[in-house]
């Protein structure tokens, strides 16, 4: 769908009330189907909302972010009719056979963070997702070099029988197998460190943060500021094989009532 202005509408019965700063989140059709006002629309927007961020330098070497994902969530500012905040993932194959989500982008405006922005857009998300018939993802991956995404992942492997791989404790001994399997999922052929969980110099653009941001942990940070550069990206694999660990993510997201 489009609007007269030539952004794309939300897909029917997906918009959710606005919350904090009246922002509203809003599922979008797949990538596919966007028309290119649409893109533009997003891309503008979270060049305004996050100025440490390329925004416009990556969308113009990745557009296959938006254009290759088939779940598509988006904050908007509707007061400027602007986009705040983006989620993007698609469906990848494992040779296992576990269901892969690969979360392709994940952003949320310097002001909107510490809010329900990033919360919500989860939830809508995973609504889309399990609306379509498709499993609970028991792999979900993502490539980083911001921290505070990692800690965001962490938080959903606090539930019991989830795990986030790599480990950051110290722990040692050999990567697990499926963090190699996603890696070559996910990035094809790209170099993988598995010791360190972290595919070097494929960040596009390699200075797409002017900054590295910082989370609340600082071992996380120490981490990323010890094994990666700035063309580096983390793998992150969030490993849900269980049915109590899924329903804990569904919970927490509002999306299943507590068992």
């Amino acid at each position: 769908m489009a609007s007269r202005t030539g952004r794309a509408e939300p897909l029917p019965g997906t918009a959710g009330p606005p919350g904090r700063h009246g922002v509203q989140v809003l599922a979008l059709p797949p990538g596919r189907e966007l028309r290119p006002q649409t893109e533009r629309w997003i891309v503008d927007g979270l060049v305004a909302a996050m100025p440490g961020l390329r925004a416009r330098e990556l969308f113009a070497l990745r557009r296959d972010m938006l254009t290759e994902a088939e779940y598509i969530v988006v904050a908007v500012d509707p007061d400027r009719d602007a986009v705040v905040a983006l989620l993007t993932s698609r469906w990848v194959p494992l040779p296992s056979g576990r269901p892969c989500l690969h979360v392709m982008t994940q952003f949320v405006g310097d002001a909107y963070r510490h809010g329900t922005v990033f919360g919500r857009s989860w939830a809508a998300h995973f609504a889309r997702l399990l609306d379509g018939g498709r499993p609970f993802p028991e792999v979900i991956a993502l490539k980083t070099y911001n921290p505070v995404v990692h800690c965001a992942m962490n938080a959903f492997a606090g539930h019991p029988g989830c795990r986030l791989l790599p480990d950051l404790t110290g722990a040692d001994g050999p990567a697990p197998p499926l963090l190699r399997e996603v890696a070559e999922a996910i990035a094809p052929g790209c170099p993988f460190d598995a010791g360190r969980g972290v595919f070097p110099g494929v960040g596009r653009p390699a200075d797409l943060y002017r900054e590295r941001p910082l989370s609340s942990v600082d071992a996380v940070n120490a981490h990323f500021g010890k094994h990666l550069g700035p063309g580096d990206r983390m793998l992150c694999v969030l490993h849900a094989p269980t049915a109590a660990g899924q329903h804990g993510i569904l919970t927490a997201l509002g999306l299943a009532r507590p068992e």
